[in-house]
């Protein structure tokens, strides 16, 4: 039996992933993903500090709080952690952002491929789709005149809330979004490119493409242009050397390959 203290990131991460829904875990999983590698994978979760989150949050912006929350959230309610971390996550506002609009609600553009643009276009259709259904739903569970106690009317609501959510920031994104332009000319790295790198210290060999956040997903070989390393390699060529400072260590890479038409 494993015990709570030999606990690493890694396996936390693995158990929080699983317990969302496909949706959830896929927008949750580059801002855990990213926390993972700075602060080190195989290190106890257990040992992480409220100035370890204070410190990475110096890094990141206001759209993976909520992954970050969540992720710290179930480590303590699974007792993989001393004390509740997810009141820490008080992520720096992202200086890109715009005036809110009428409702409320922050805009900000965002260079996106045009990959990504279909994706969220996807994404949309199914939202709008699972929106349909659950007002049903509602309609339904509100034939029930007892609403004090219509746990089925409840949970509709509180679904369609967080569609209505998720539909209303990948509207704005598309209303907002500036296609990168994959095959222009230019000498440095720039979001769209891929990029193949080199560890200097264990020789591995990785390649990502560099996104927005919003179509960052590190498992799929997607690198968000925000997180430490995206930050890192952002304005290099090939060549050039890069490396940024976690509590895991202080990674370093030579960029072996930049293909700024976006192939791999």
């Amino acid at each position: 039996m494993v015990e709570p203290q030999d606990i690493t990131v890694e396996m936390a991460l693995v158990g929080y992933l699983a317990s969302l829904d496909g949706a959830k875990r896929q927008s949750h999983e580059a801002a855990v993903q990213n926390f993972a590698r700075w602060y080190g994978r195989h290190r106890s979760v257990g040992a992480i500090r409220p100035r370890d989150v204070d410190g990475y949050c110096q890094t990141v912006v206001t759209g993976q709080a909520a992954a970050l929350r969540g992720f710290f959230s179930y480590a303590y309610k699974k007792r993989l952690t001393p004390r509740g971390l997810s009141s820490h996550v008080k992520v720096r506002k992202d200086p890109n952002t715009a005036p809110r609009n009428a409702t409320g609600t922050p805009s900000r553009s965002a260079q996106v491929t045009r990959e990504g643009i279909e994706s969220l276009k996807t994404e949309l259709e199914d939202l709008l789709a699972q929106r349909v259904v659950v007002t049903d739903q509602m309609r339904t569970a509100a034939a029930d005149k007892d609403f004090r106690e219509n746990a089925p009317l409840q949970a509709a609501r509180e679904q369609k809330s967080i569609l209505e959510g998720k539909i209303l920031e990948i509207e704005q994104t598309l209303s907002n979004a500036t296609i990168v332009d994959e095959n222009g000319v230019r000498d440095s790295i720039g979001i769209g490119d891929t990029v193949k790198l080199t560890d200097v210290a264990k020789g591995t060999v990785l390649t990502y493409k560099l996104v927005d956040t919003r179509e960052s997903s590190p498992a799929n070989g997607r690198l968000s242009a925000s997180s430490p390393i995206g930050k890192s390699i952002i304005g290099k060529v090939s060549g050039d050397e890069c490396e940024f400072v976690a509590p895991a260590g202080t990674f370093k890479y030579v960029v072996e390959r930049c293909d700024h038409n976006g192939s791999k």
